[in-house]
């Protein structure tokens, strides 16, 4: 059975709530939601189109017939119009409504208005299209879909989701068999804590020092779907610092064998792995913005960009990690560590600054980045060389992979994702929930201030949020050209 998904935005909630329950003599109310529908592959995953809302229309004056506390009469003639408009700027109709009586359900009145609409909408745009009901009840979400080729046929809601600081998910049945490994967890955050986790796609970008540990919680948490993208191959010197690997794996792609030894768990996760690099993979992509939750492990520049990207254009919540250091030698010529940190971001589409404003992402970076890739040597010379010789920023001997940090890196990684699923964090005021700062030497946390930028296309202007792709992913001809399933 297909289980679809759904986003909103807080500040789409906020107005449709604000709407719905506004009537002064606390009559129904309705609202259309046109929603951008991402339907792209994921290997070895159920279907699961994610529906993005985009615009919430108020039905206003003569959008309304009639109406009580226990119904509402749409003006049909007025929707042509909105068909319209979801053909010619491919979107897919949604119709919000509320139950002021306190009616947890669907009734048998929606099902006749829902039928109705979708009669009309598939007879302008093609039995393809879909339409989109949900219902507030007491301050909570329930939504089914249907779609034109057969109007009987109520496909399943896997979950609401809304975004804010947090991630609201609504619609999630809560099981009474959860499984006794995850009992611990159901005592500290409550039954639909695990139920929620279940309902979540979650992709790991970088499967290495931070990423296969990052991976392996997840799965050990309860997530329902994991989908695992890297392009290197396991190399002996991974082996200090990596989780889930065996000797046999070395010189295998990170990806496959990461999948396998998950998969050898018996844990109820459902796998998709793809063995090659973000930025150079249509199929990872694709695999990518089917995802709820993003989890960057990436060292490369470059792939994080694209992550950036991916959080606004497909409204994704992207929790992204590395580790920062620097080695030095003491008056004996001894190496020792000067400096070893662990960072975790937490950006949401309408809260917390992007990775470039956090300086995590740079046009210096971006550049040292592709020289190497273009000249590997220049990786070799010393930050004054690349700098006075070749006019690059960067270089200089690595952060040092140890595993206790990355491991640590991971860790926080997963308990941040815990915390937007049920607050559990009290943070202090010096501290941003987009930033976050474990220094290893001195044992402490802190988080940087983000660059002051307004005129940034990703956190402060909303240009890329729910920005339609044209022709190719993210809007950029090398990700290649988008092709839908249907």
């Amino acid at each position: 059975m297909k289980s679809h998904r759904i986003t909103l935005l807080n500040s789409q909630e906020r107005q449709l709530k604000n709407w719905l329950t506004g009537h002064p003599f606390q009559h129904e109310r309705g609202a259309l939601i046109l929603f951008r529908r991402l339907s792209r592959p994921a290997k070895n995953l159920p279907i699961s189109d994610r529906f993005l809302a985009v615009e919430i229309i108020e039905m206003r004056d003569d959008w309304v017939l009639d109406s009580s506390e226990t119904h509402f009469t749409i003006n049909m003639r007025k929707l042509p119009e909105i068909y319209f408009r979801c053909e010619r700027e491919g979107l897919e109709l949604g119709f919000v409504h509320n139950h002021p009586d306190g009616y947890v359900n669907f009734s048998h009145r929606d099902e006749i208005n829902e039928k109705n609409i979708l009669h009309g909408v598939s007879g302008c745009n093609g039995e393809r299209s879909f339409l989109i009901s949900m219902i507030l009840v007491e301050g909570k979400w329930l939504a089914r879909v249907r779609q034109g080729v057969d109007r009987n046929d109520v496909m399943h809601v896997r979950h609401v989701s809304v975004l804010g600081e947090g991630m609201e998910l609504h619609g999630v049945p809560t099981s009474n068999d959860s499984p006794e490994s995850l009992a611990r967890q159901e005592a500290a955050f409550g039954k639909p804590f695990n139920a929620k986790l279940q309902s979540l796609r979650v992709a790991v970008v970088g499967l290495g020092g931070t990423g296969s540990p990052t991976a392996t919680i997840l799965a050990r948490s309860g997530v329902g779907e994991l989908i695992l993208i890297d392009g290197d191959n396991l190399e002996k010197s991974n082996m200090n610092r990596v989780r889930g690997y065996r000797s046999d794996d070395i010189g295998k792609k990170k990806a496959l064998s990461l999948s396998a030894y998950i998969d050898s768990l018996g844990l109820n996760v459902k796998l998709c792995a793809i063995p090659n690099y973000l930025n150079e993979s249509e199929e990872a992509l694709d695999a990518l913005s089917t995802a709820d939750i993003v989890f960057g492990c990436t060292d490369d520049v470059g792939g994080r960009d694209i992550l950036n990207q991916a959080v606004y254009y497909y409204t994704q919540v992207l929790i992204d990690s590395g580790i920062a250091g620097f080695v030095d030698k003491d008056e004996m010529g001894q190496p020792y560590l000067r400096d070893q940190r662990a960072r975790v971001s937490c950006i949401l589409p309408e809260y917390g600054a992007c990775l470039r404003c956090q300086r995590v992402i740079t046009e210096d970076l971006m550049k040292f980045e592709q020289a190497v890739k273009e000249r590997p040597a220049l990786a070799n010379l010393d930050p004054v060389t690349l700098e006075r010789e070749y006019y690059l920023r960067g270089g200089g001997e690595r952060s040092p992979g140890i595993g206790p940090f990355t491991s640590a890196a991971a860790d926080n990684a997963v308990a941040t994702l815990m915390n937007l699923i049920k607050r559990f964090r009290d943070l202090p005021t010096d501290l941003r929930q987009d930033n976050i700062w474990i220094d290893f030497r001195h044992l402490n946390i802190h988080s940087n201030e983000p660059l002051n930028d307004p005129e940034c296309i990703h956190c402060r202007t909303n240009f890329l949020l729910l920005k339609r792709e044209k022709k190719y992913r993210l809007d950029t001809p090398q990700l290649g050209e988008i092709i839908d399933h249907d």
